[in-house]
């Protein structure tokens, strides 16, 4: 965006992020030299980048010699009244943005240049010329940054997109599993009215192109634990926990990366003074698990009241040196978390929280390093449930998948029983006369004048040319199966003897 519409490879990027976890995730990333984010930057600004938070000095010469990215959290920027944030506090470390504090005519016409500019109140004795404020607020406003969103389907609000577009920003690029589009609606007496926002996809991922590329452990396998007793479902979630945890020496010892398996459990509660109450306590469970030989190191507690993982020895799972092996929860993980050596979820609370559990299964469909690893059992992720209807357990983690993005991957939840087998799934092998036949597949290819044939991209190609306003996407959803199984059905094999070309406007 810098080289090909700023004309240069250096300026400010304000990446704002939603919550703690996140925020902590990404600035660690940029920050990251061997990251691939962070070398992808610095390949396009040579290696002038600075990763900045908010409360670091601010210079006009950085600015204008370095690539800048400052993380943010929205809180830090999202207010009815902006003098009450520290982002629009003056300060004496912001250089080179606003004029000499006595050029009145200056400060005049740099505030009519820019309106949203906060100035000191002039109530409080101050001067009576608009002085504009040395704040990163006002910084921001007069850079007119590039701003990321992450999680953009958290800043739809009136109030969250007044304070990103109040930043003047060249381009807002939203980053989001779940775009959402705005509705109109009337002014109150309350509140202001508000146009309709339409969300605009510029790039769309698939959980299929995603499972392609090696970067989800799917299938997602599903073990519903009958009985009454939850230690059966902890013990079961265990012993599938050290048997990975074999297989992953035995590919390390192979030559491959290192991978340690961590098992989530959710409990049913969490707070001290509900140990007693007749539910599964997340104290109870780390006993259970100190008495089957864990040793309390490679357990960790992150509730609300306790955060094992931000002691200094945890904060990276990924570590050789780091020891967690168990990290109980009952839904402190369940947005912004992420760890890719999270492969079983022992979830002891499904009954009377599949939401919670829904949004926890998220977080063990990652895989480490983002690269298949060969083996079956590592390159697919298990979910063990405890007193839960196993229809409705299936049912909500299919409907959660959606929520990630992710929603062509349902066919890819694999019921099993407690033994371990499939029950849902079947794997259908080649005809023996048909093994080593070569299958040839017709492209369709795209012709531009005075260029080479090339395969057709459905999303350069045909999407800019479809008047997407005008779809009707109720009338299309109607003609589409109701479950997976019926898509497939649908499926058509045709035989041909021969190839010929298709020819369609402009290409063939």
């Amino acid at each position: 965006m810098f080289r090909r519409y700023l004309a240069k490879n250096t300026g400010f990027v304000l990446w704002i992020v939603p919550n703690e976890a996140i925020y902590a995730q990404t600035l660690k990333a940029l920050k990251d030299r061997q990251h691939a984010y962070r070398q992808t930057l610095d390949r396009a600004a040579a290696g002038r980048v600075r990763i900045m938070e908010k409360g670091d000095p601010l210079n006009r010469a950085d600015v204008d010699a370095n690539l800048c990215v400052m993380v943010l959290m929205l809180q830090s920027a999202v207010r009815r009244q902006e003098d009450q944030l520290k982002l629009f506090g003056d300060r004496g470390d912001v250089h080179g943005f606003t004029p000499a504090e006595g050029e009145q005519a200056a400060h005049k016409a740099l505030k009519d240049a820019i309106p949203n500019l906060s100035i000191y109140d002039l109530a409080d004795g101050g001067p009576a010329w608009p002085m504009v404020k040395d704040s990163v607020g006002n910084a921001l406003r007069i850079i007119r940054p590039v701003v990321v969103m992450d999680e953009g389907h958290r800043a739809v609000s009136d109030l969250a997109f007044r304070t990103l577009y109040g930043f003047n920003p060249l381009f807002v690029l939203e980053l989001s599993a779940t775009p959402k589009d705005v509705a109109a609606r009337a002014a109150t007496a309350t509140r202001e009215a508000t146009p309709e926002r339409k969300a605009n996809v510029l790039v769309e991922i698939s959980g299929r192109e995603l499972e392609r590329e090696g970067m989800l452990k799917m299938p997602l396998n599903i073990v519903p634990m009958a009985g009454s007793d939850w230690t059966a479902t902890l013990q079961a979630s265990l012993a599938k926990l050290n048997a990975l945890d074999v297989t992953a020496k035995a590919y390390r010892g192979d030559g491959g990366h290192y991978i340690r398996p961590i098992l989530l459990v959710q409990a049913e509660r969490t707070g001290a003074e509900q140990r007693d109450a007749g539910f599964i306590h997340a104290d109870d469970v780390k006993a259970w698990l100190v008495a089957a030989g864990l040793d309390e190191a490679e357990i960790a507690l992150k509730t609300s009241e306790v955060n094992d993982l931000d002691k200094p020895e945890n904060r990276d799972l990924l570590k050789p040196s780091c020891r967690v092996r168990v990290i109980i929860t009952k839904a402190a993980l369940a947005e912004g978390w992420d760890c890719p050596f999270a492969y079983v979820l022992c979830s002891l609370a499904a009954s009377d929280n599949e939401s919670a559990m829904t949004q926890l299964v998220g977080r063990i469909l990652r895989q480490p390093h983002a690269i298949r690893t060969g083996v079956a059992e590592l390159d697919e992720s298990y979910v063990f449930t405890h007193r839960a209807e196993t229809a409705a357990v299936v049912g909500a983690i299919k409907q959660g998948l959606p929520n990630d993005g992710m929603s062509d991957l349902v066919q890819d939840v694999v019921l099993k029983d407690t033994g371990g087998s499939t029950v849902s799934k079947r794997k259908l092998n080649r005809r023996d006369a048909l093994r080593t036949t070569d299958i040839a597949l017709p492209q369709v290819l795209w012709i531009e004048q005075g260029q080479n044939a090339r395969l057709l991209d459905a999303e350069s190609d045909l999407f800019p040319a479809i008047e997407w306003a005008k779809f009707d996407a109720d009338a299309f959803a109607d003609t589409l199966p109701k479950n997976a199984q019926a898509a497939a059905s649908r499926h058509r094999i045709w035989r041909t003897s021969g190839f010929w070309p298709y020819r369609i406007p402009g290409s063939w």
